[in-house]
């Protein structure tokens, strides 16, 4: 009782404007010490000196890799890009410890379907993502939105679990829909290598002129590879092995096992590709027929709920009014 006396329980210090100023104090003072240069050391002499190097200068600029931004606006950016790269680092770094940070198979599908997104920016997304999961359902409640009742602390921490996984499913359905996209291309490439291989050209002649005349997710494929070609960074099969690597489709990877096969066995190229152009677009048909069998099981559900009942009501009122009428 003595205690309760001495330190009294003020509900007031827990409202919104009172927690809200020390917040906002505490994360203008971060990116004042980590956003601005104040406090940041000088370069050095050799530094100032290696900018001054035109080829350093060359050097740099060809390592140097785009950064996306995440939000559109430039002043967001400047001012939470900061704190969301940290936040993403110390989540990577945590979920590091428990092995679910993704590693080389997530920069891997990062360099491919979003390049230039860095791991610890997806990680910052994501944070972002789970932090907007998290404030959505008690803005509902300070709104006075919640037809179900008020909102619990437990839907709170789903959304805020749904957000945080919301860019994986983002990044699983981009990955599904390339690869659809590579094994609708694939066979038209390959009739196309075929036509140039059996006019007499050779594999990286007819790998380059393809590359250029086509366009879609495997002509950007074959265009990078025929650039690594062009400057030496390997022979044709380890430049399309690398390309294999680099997109994880295993359509896109049987075709290139199947040219290094030929390659090495000294077997003609034009059969090869026919061969394998022929096996794709039957596999093609059978997605198509599959994904046609997934779309009749999913017609069910609007069917039976949405058409049967309007369809009933449409037909049977009308009769069952004439019979009311006939038996009045």
């Amino acid at each position: 009782m003595t205690s309760l006396m001495i330190f009294p329980f003020d509900p007031g210090a827990f409202q919104l404007p009172v927690l809200l100023w020390p917040v906002l104090f505490g994360l203008g003072a971060y990116l004042l010490l980590t956003a601005q240069p104040i406090g940041r050391p000088k370069p050095d002499l050799a530094e100032r000196l290696r900018r001054l190097d035109v080829d350093e200068r060359i050097r740099a600029e060809l390592s140097r890799r785009e950064v996306r931004p995440i939000f559109a606006s430039r002043l967001l950016e400047g001012m939470l890009r900061p704190v969301l790269d940290d936040l993403g680092r110390l989540t990577r770094s945590i979920l590091a410890r428990f092995g679910l940070a993704g590693g080389r198979e997530l920069e891997r599908r990062l360099a491919t379907i979003r390049p230039g997104v860095e791991v610890p920016q997806f990680f910052g997304e994501k944070v972002a993502s789970a932090l907007l999961g998290l404030g959505l359902f008690p803005l509902m409640n300070g709104l006075g939105i919640h037809p179900f009742g008020v909102w619990p602390v437990w839907v709170w921490l789903g959304g805020a679990a749904a957000g945080f996984l919301l860019p994986d499913w983002d990044l699983d359905r981009r990955m599904a829909q390339r690869r659809t996209l590579m094994v609708m291309e694939l066979p038209i490439l390959l009739d196309m290598l075929t036509i140039a291989t059996s006019a007499g050209l050779a594999l990286e002649q007819a790998l380059g002129l393809v590359a250029l005349q086509s366009q879609g997710s495997v002509a950007q494929a074959l265009q990078y590879a025929v650039r690594e070609l062009a400057l030496g960074r390997g022979s044709v099969i380890e430049v399309l092995d690398a390309m294999a690597g680099r997109n994880a489709v295993p359509e896109l990877t049987a075709f290139v096992g199947q040219l290094r096969a030929s390659h090495e066995q000294g077997i003609p190229l034009a059969h090869t590709l026919a061969a394998q152009a022929e096996a794709l677009r039957e596999r093609k048909r059978v997605r198509i027929v599959e994904e046609g069998g997934k779309a009749t099981v999913r017609m069910i559900l609007p069917v039976a709920l949405f058409i049967l009942p309007v369809l009933f009501v449409v037909l049977l009122l009308p009769a069952g009014l004439e019979m009311l009428h006939l038996g009045g």
